[in-house]
């Protein structure tokens, strides 16, 4: 329909996003056990100072990244009636089938919001170890929601473990990939929300251990 406003909404999201989150990015929880190190020219990260302890990295995805809170249909053809319930079809990608529209949705449209923001894919921890062993390499992801004068609601997207990481030594860095599990692939639209990556390494005396950075890979849908 020409000459009046609307807005494009897409359906489907694309799965080719990538955050990289570097030494500016990351914090850790005792400020004396690391420091941002350059190593050389264009490779920077968060070095441990050797000693026998554990420290805590992590970074918060939801810094990194705009999230939206869904948006609901802006169609013309809003002819009247209850709507079809739901959102946007499933989101999917080919080699897969796109599904066909709901019957008569042209003319009762959804009344639900359609999806719009991120969902976390998994994630590259890249990290490296030298002189001697990690004791032990563990990450996990969390979101917590926040609401005026309520306990802060923390719910476990990826639990507590090694999950891969490694603990022994290496020439060169290690690039480990986290997958997010299948059901936790969801567009994260809450308002107050933080998602924390978190890498805990418990090294020996003289272990030398660096944080490069965490690769985030999302699917997004802005338009």
């Amino acid at each position: 329909m020409p000459h009046t406003q609307s807005r494009y909404q897409q359906d489907l999201g694309f799965t080719d996003g990538k955050l990289f989150c570097g030494p500016g990015d990351i914090v850790w929880d005792v400020a004396a056990q690391a420091a941002v190190s350059r190593v050389a020219a264009g490779q920077w990260s968060v070095a441990h100072v050797a000693a026998a302890n554990t420290t805590n990295f992590a970074v918060n995805v939801t810094q990194q990244i705009l999230r939206r809170l869904g948006f609901g249909e802006d169609l013309q053809e809003q002819f009247g009636g209850t709507g079809i319930p739901g959102s946007a079809q499933v989101q999917v990608y080919r080699p897969d089938v796109i599904p066909a529209m709901n019957t008569g949705q042209q003319l009762t449209p959804r009344t639900a919001n359609k999806v719009k923001g991120f969902k976390m894919l998994s994630f590259d921890v890249i990290y490296t170890i030298a002189t001697l062993a990690l004791n032990t390499h563990t990450c996990r992801v969390d979101q917590t929601v926040y609401a005026n004068n309520v306990a802060a609601a923390t719910t476990s997207i990826v639990a507590t473990g090694a999950n891969g990481l490694a603990t022994a030594t290496q020439a060169n860095p290690y690039v480990t990939t986290v997958a997010i599990p299948a059901a936790q692939q969801t567009y994260r639209n809450l308002t107050d929300t933080a998602i924390w990556i978190e890498v805990a390494a418990n090294a020996q005396a003289t272990t030398v251990y660096a944080l490069v950075g965490i690769d985030v890979a999302v699917e997004f849908n802005y338009n």
